[in-house]
């Protein structure tokens, strides 16, 4: 009887933390205006000082750029500003600053959600794919609480960097060797049947979820190439435009439980870590309803902030992250790795 009162008393309060705080809807950060002025850099730095502000505890981590040879390019990712101490908290994100499957489950989108309980059989892609929505439409509507970390921090990872969001046609993709050509196919299929059994019908049937805020027009005709329009909402959650959101969530997203349920959700900040080790680990903490990073070791100033992300095999890894790990594995007969889909950051 305790541990059921401990799990309902743990729902309840990720339900209730799940809800972003409702700050004044004239908060200059909350506006969409506030942010498209400016570039991809003077967005982050926006950001980074609001920290404190939107409740998040990062005092000691940055954004920087980093040199990888591997991929012959520099990829932004989070920096030590000062020494880290052993057993540091780095970072200590609030579950309302999170955006999870709660997040829309708690939104008008919740009708949404409940056309898709009778199908399980991709429970873990429609999750990571409501996410994608919630965050399409929160970056197009003209306010959200969620404004300054989509337009400051996610809209900077570039779709293109991710070869399972590539467009079959075109030449990035016809570059790519076959067999990843397979499993970007593969990933393309699932989504594509997604959409078309879920999300358009969903469109045609909750056009007001859609359009919230101002968002997009459900009344405007999708534009002939399909992509997207402030005012068409066919094509600000057009196929092209969901699989694109959807490989960026499953690059940046995280895997933990989270008041005894394994959950997928993004978390600010903490997202940018980059693959590698440094002795970084993370949990979420029922007891204060956050996500703690913390350090295992020193960590010096100026030292890019890394993360294990788990093991893929190399086809995976590149289709999914756009590079390859030095200790990735060859894949073998389809290609599926141990975790597949996602990053599973912090699971054993």
């Amino acid at each position: 009887a305790n541990s059921s009162r401990s799990l309902m008393l743990g729902l309840l309060a990720l339900c209730h933390a799940a809800i972003p705080p409702a700050p004044s809807s004239s908060a200059a950060w909350m506006q969409r205006s506030h942010w498209i002025p400016h570039n991809d850099s003077e967005r982050t730095a926006r950001f980074m000082r609001l920290l404190p502000s939107l409740g998040l505890h990062c005092p000691k981590v940055g954004v920087s750029t980093f040199w990888y040879p591997s991929i012959g390019r520099r990829l932004r990712g989070a920096v030590a500003l000062e020494p880290i101490a052993k057993h540091e908290e780095v970072c200590v994100v609030p579950l309302a600053n999170m955006i999870s499957f709660l997040s829309v489950q708690n939104s008008s989108f919740a009708p949404v959600l409940r056309m898709a309980d009778k199908d399980v059989s991709q429970r873990g892609l429609w999750e990571a794919a409501a996410i994608s929505l919630f965050i399409l439409r929160e970056g197009a509507r003209d306010s959200s609480p969620h404004a300054a970390y989509i337009h400051a921090s996610f809209s900077g990872h570039d779709p293109a960097s991710i070869p399972k969001t590539l467009p079959p046609d075109s030449d990035a993709f016809r570059a790519l060797k076959p067999s990843v050509q397979a499993t970007a196919r593969r990933f393309q299929a699932r989504v594509a049947a997604l959409h078309q059994r879920l999300i358009a019908p969903a469109l045609q049937q909750h056009p007001a979820a859609f359009a919230e805020g101002g968002a997009c027009d459900p009344t405007a005709a999708a534009s002939a190439d399909g992509a997207a329009s402030p005012r068409s909402c066919a094509s600000l959650y057009s196929l092209r435009r969901v699989t694109e959101v959807l490989g960026v969530v499953q690059a940046r997203d995280w895997n933990l439980p989270v008041f005894g349920r394994t959950r997928q959700f993004i978390v600010p900040v903490c997202d940018m870590l980059n693959f590698g080790q440094i002795g970084l680990r993370v949990r979420f903490d029922d007891r204060r309803s956050s996500f703690l990073l913390w350090a295992l070791r020193p960590i010096a100033a100026g030292a890019e902030l890394l993360f294990y992300y788990g093991s893929f095999c190399q086809d995976e890894a590149l289709s999914n992250y756009g590079f390859v790990p030095p200790v990735s594995r060859p894949c073998e007969g389809s290609s599926k790795s141990k975790h597949k889909g996602s990053k599973h950051k912090g699971m054993p």
